[in-house]
């Protein structure tokens, strides 16, 4: 956490109140999301309880099920949800842009969940359902394979920053707003709700005090309270139990009735605050390059769309070493262009950058505005310098490439040295791109005496790693000459399963 960072949790934590970190929304709200608010119960991994799932506040569909540890209703309940989920991506498999394989959907869909637990409810149903069969004696819905596809597509896309796929509300509130209490706590969708926007008639401290009540404010999900699954939900459980084995259909019909009303009181308090929040994220101004990531969102999602009709290769269970290693490598050269292109738009969070020596701002006090080189080619080109004099912290070594917000699209330059003077730094910069082609830099593309200007790290300079080929795996993450690779891609028994329908 920066200085500037650590100053507005502190600010917020004095006044009590939310204070802004950003002065944009950084990641791309849909006009028509799906909301999808899941449900397990606590200390059953993997056990789904309910998931209330719909586009818009008032056609929200609850879907419960009665009794969780019994593998018929799970998969019904996976098939009722995915039947959903898929046709709302469907509708977005519609209008294309281009032609041959530059083609792309002009709209992705966009899933949101309360909070990070919620993406990882989704992760264990899409690994629950991609591999199963519709056929033999496990069988299951069509839908279902297709559904855990799906989420395992999104689940893995939501690992990449900037990415607006699928989205924790908590993740888009924090990532503006700082708030009084910890990181862990943020992770509470009504704590943070407290925070920023209170409900009329309440201070701060009375809506905490309501958020931390489960019996006012149920969890978001996706565990239930303890308290709750002690006192009300096993009890009602059990009576849908007790009916079914009775086989009484009138006993049966209200246990699941008045389970299922008992499950829609925890979820629906968080169904109505996940769409406050939305509203909320709305009144926010979207930051320039949003629109951009959001092109490389319909891109992956157009080419994953292409994928399964064509019958790609299926999902891995687990990477193999150098498939994670290049999935590594992707998801931080991701995030740096994700915080550089926040720091671009937002003069807040280049603020935030700068106290940290990540990026500086200052006055321009020398200029060389007709210096040019020789190339290795023999060609003579323009290469200005200047020399910016800043108050900021600089922590960027010579030689670091930069892009600055403060200059015409294009600019381009790279830091030749930074020496102290008295409590400021002189930097020496090279103007390397951005100037036109002529050996004379257009007008404006160079920066001049006494003008003020900001600079901070370009992502997209650093070379891409090189990565062995597939079957040239290193010994040291492989299992040896006599036997198969420790990473191997999906087994060939990955569908079956014991499985008892014991309640």
């Amino acid at each position: 956490m920066s200085i500037l960072s650590a100053l507005a949790h502190v600010q917020a934590m004095e006044s009590m109140r939310a204070v802004p970190l950003t002065e944009f929304r950084h990641r791309r709200l849909s006009g028509r999301p799906l909301v999808i608010v899941p449900l397990a119960m606590a200390g059953e991994a993997g056990a789904p309880l309910a998931a209330m799932v719909g586009s818009a506040k008032r056609n929200g569909t609850l879907l419960v099920v009665a009794q969780p540890r019994n593998r018929d209703q799970r998969f019904a309940f996976a098939a009722g949800l995915g039947r959903i989920v898929v046709d709302y991506i469907d509708s977005f498999r519609q209008n294309r842009r281009g032609e041959g394989e530059r083609s792309r959907y002009t709209d992705a869909p966009q899933i949101l969940v309360p909070n990070p637990g919620g993406v990882k409810a989704l992760a264990d149903l899409g690994r629950m359902c991609r591999f199963r069969s519709t056929s033999g004696p496990h069988a299951v819905p069509e839908v279902v394979p297709e559904f855990g596809m799906w989420l395992t597509f999104l689940v893995d896309r939501a690992e990449q920053a900037g990415t607006s796929l699928l989205l924790p509300v908590t993740g888009m509130l924090a990532e503006h707003w700082a708030t009084g209490q910890s990181t862990l706590e943020d992770q509470n969708l009504a704590s943070l709700m407290a925070w920023i926007a209170p409900p009329a008639g309440l201070s701060v401290e009375q809506a905490m005090a309501e958020a931390e009540n489960p019996d006012v404010c149920p969890p978001a999900g996706p565990a239930t309270s303890p308290e709750f699954d002690n006192r009300d939900l096993e009890p009602a459980i059990r009576r849908f139990d007790t009916a079914r084995a009775l086989g009484d259909p009138r006993a049966l019909a209200t246990a699941e009735s008045d389970l299922r009303e008992l499950i829609a009181g925890q979820v629906q308090p968080t169904w109505r605050m996940v769409w406050e929040a939305i509203s909320l994220l709305r009144s926010v101004r979207e930051a320039p390059q949003t629109a951009r990531r959001f092109e490389r969102d319909c891109v992956a999602f157009t080419r994953y769309s292409d994928d399964r009709d064509a019958g790609g290769l299926p999902q891995r269970k687990r990477d193999t070493a150098i498939g994670a290693a290049r999935r590594l490598s992707r998801l931080e050269r991701a995030l740096a262009e994700f915080e550089s292109e926040m720091a671009f738009d937002d003069r807040f969070v280049r603020a935030d950058r700068r106290s940290a020596g990540e990026a500086f701002a200052g006055t321009v006090v020398e200029t060389e505005p007709g210096r040019t080189v020789t190339t290795a080619t023999n060609r003579r080109v323009p290469r200005p310098r200047v020399t910016v004099r800043t108050e900021d912290p600089v922590r960027l070594a010579a030689d670091t490439r930069l892009i600055s917000p403060s200059m015409p699209a294009g600019h381009k330059a790279m830091i030749v040295s930074a020496l102290p003077d008295g409590d400021a730094t002189l930097v020496m910069v090279e103007v390397t791109g951005g100037m036109g082609r002529s050996l004379v830099p257009k007008p404006g593309t160079v920066p001049v005496l006494g003008q003020s200007i900001d600079y901070l790290p370009d992502p997209g300079w650093r070379p891409a790693p090189q990565f062995p080929a597939s079957d040239h795996t290193p010994w040291t993450h492989s299992a040896g000459p006599d036997g198969p690779d420790i990473d191997s891609a999906v087994p060939e028994d990955a569908a079956a399963e014991e499985w008892g329908n014991d309640d």
